[in-house]
């Protein structure tokens, strides 16, 4: 009778390895698959919103407020892109408040991304906001719901979250958003909301004539990850604060007064630094970072892009073209 012959330890130990290999080359490469897929689905979310700014500065002749406000606009501060006294040249003014400073008010604080409701197949959900009363005090509900357009899939921070004042006292609740709108090149979003050079400032109403830089060289709307920082889709909570998100990849921790829910601007840092702050643009890709233009185009830039280039595609009319 012939002996049954199988298989020996080390032929054994040698398919086993193989198969190692193989898990070893496939895994990090559907990984990969998986997140290209992902950064594909967060540039459609910005073509959507390139859809819907578009259809809104038709109807509208302009493009949406940054974010809407009830009260007067403050005068012009100092010219915060021109180096500071005594300082070295290049050197930029820091978005910090003095201390001891309060956000004053920001109501209703309702943002360019509700605004756009409408533009986004939502008009029900747009339908329900009465926009004379403050995002605060808006029904929880509504701000707590869940815009699939406004989270990127490769935003792991995304979610319902509890927005705490200056004093760290509970807010709201409210649901993120992956996305800032662009304040411009600098200037001071905590404490001067209404003054920036880029698309999108408090009660702003820039139109496309506007742009004299050029709309495929003007940025819009970027990623800012819910990751990095947290912030509402819904708009300004104005007793409200933007905190670096805890266990963010960067750091610094880091916390801003409310006109951050809705704006963020390319300042001290570039795309997804360690020292990123909660206006600077963060994103939830390795590398690069989804940015809408005001064009339409959606293009990802590196984290490596010259920060130059980017105070260039960030303003609006500083006849800065990007070569």
């Amino acid at each position: 009778m012939q002996a049954r012959r199988g298989f020996t330890l080390i032929e054994l130990l040698v398919v086993i390895a193989i198969l190692g290999l193989l898990m070893a080359l496939l895994v990090p490469a559907l990984g990969a698959a998986r997140e290209m897929a992902r950064r594909s689905q967060c540039a459609n979310n910005l073509r959507q919103m390139g859809l819907a700014l578009q259809m809104y500065h038709d109807s509208h002749g302009s493009l949406p407020p940054g974010y809407l406000y009830n009260g007067p606009r403050q005068p012009p501060p100092p010219d915060v892109n021109q180096p500071p006294p005594g300082s070295r040249s290049g050197t930029r003014i820091k978005d910090a408040p003095p201390a001891g400073f309060k956000s004053p008010p920001q109501d209703p604080g309702w943002s360019w991304f509700t605004l756009c409701l409408p533009y986004l197949d939502n008009a029900p959900l747009y339908n329900r906001i009465d926009f004379t009363r403050p995002v605060r005090f808006t029904d929880s509900d509504l701000i707590r719901s869940s815009q699939r357009v406004a989270n990127c899939p490769s935003d792991h921070g995304a979610g319902e979250y509890t927005i705490r004042s200056e004093e760290d006292q509970a807010a709201a609740r409210a649901h993120t958003t992956s996305y800032a709108a662009c304040f411009g090149s600098f200037g001071l979003i905590n404490t001067d909301p209404d003054w920036g050079n880029g698309l999108f400032q408090r009660n702003s109403h820039i139109r496309l004539a506007d742009i004299t830089d050029g709309a495929s060289q003007t940025l819009a709307v970027g990623e800012r990850a819910a990751l990095f920082a947290k912030t509402p889709w819904a708009g300004v909570v104005a007793t409200g604060t933007v905190r670096t998100t805890p266990g963010a990849p960067v750091f610094t921790s880091t916390i801003e007064l409310a006109p951050a829910m809705a704006l963020a601007r390319i300042g001290n840092r570039t795309i997804n630094s360690r020292w990123c702050e909660p206006y600077d643009y963060f994103s939830g890709h390795p590398s690069v970072a989804n940015f809408l233009f005001a064009d339409g185009a959606v293009r990802p830039l590196s984290s490596t892009i010259d920060r130059e280039v980017l105070h260039a595609l960030a303003t609006r009319a500083d006849a800065d073209l990007v070569e």
